[in-house]
C-alpha cells in the first residue's frame, strides 16, 4: 500500500510538473500580431499591374495591385483587397518564421530585374525593427523558401479572385 501512494505521488508530481512547463512553453510562442509580413513581386519594364504586394498585418492580408501604363510611368491609383487571416494559414506563417536568422540574411540575392526577368521580396517588422531581403523572380533563397511558398500561394489566390 506505501507503495503505490509513493508511486502515486511521483506520478502525480510529474504530470503538474510537465503541464506547468507545456504552459510556460505556450507562453513563449510567438503569434502572427507579432509581426508585419509583406511580400511582393515587381517587374521593372512592364505595363499592366507590375507590383504586387501582399501584406499580413494582425489577423488581415492586405493585396495591392499597383499598376503601370508604360516606360516611366507609374500608373493609377492603387487597387488593394483585404481579407481576415485564416488563423492555420497564421500559424504556419509564425512557425515558419525565424527572425534572428531572417536578420542575418544579405539584403539582395542575384540580381532582381535584371534583363526583365523580376524581382521579389520579402520583408519582416518585429518588435519596431525591420529586415527586407529582395531577390531574383523564383528564386527565394532556402532560408525563407518555405515562407515564401505560403506567401507566393496566398498571392496567387488574390490574383485569381480579383484581377479578371
Amino acid at each position: 500500500m506505501k507503495m503505490q501512494l509513493v508511486l502515486l505521488m511521483i506520478l502525480s508530481t510529474l504530470f503538474f510538473a510537465n503541464c506547468e512547463n507545456v504552459s510556460e512553453l505556450t507562453n513563449k510562442q510567438s503569434t502572427i500580431s507579432e509581426y508585419e509580413v509583406t511580400y511582393g513581386t515587381s517587374f521593372g519594364m512592364c505595363v499592366g499591374p507590375c507590383r504586387k504586394e501582399l501584406k499580413v498585418v494582425k489577423n488581415e492580408i492586405i493585396f495591392t495591385i499597383f499598376f503601370n501604363e508604360g516606360r516611366g510611368a507609374t500608373g493609377g491609383t492603387p487597387k488593394t483587397y483585404s481579407e481576415g487571416l485564416e488563423a492555420a494559414l497564421g500559424n504556419s506563417l509564425v512557425n515558419s518564421i525565424d527572425y534572428e536568422s531572417f536578420k542575418k540574411l544579405n539584403e539582395v540575392f542575384g540580381c532582381p530585374d535584371c534583363a526583365y526577368g523580376g524581382a521579389e521580396w520579402l520583408e519582416i517588422l518585429k518588435d519596431g525593427s525591420k529586415h527586407k531581403v529582395t531577390f531574383e523572380f523564383g528564386k527565394a533563397p532556402k532560408e525563407i523558401e518555405s515562407l515564401v511558398i505560403m506567401l507566393r500561394e496566398k498571392k496567387v489566390y488574390f490574383e485569381a479572385k480579383y484581377l479578371k
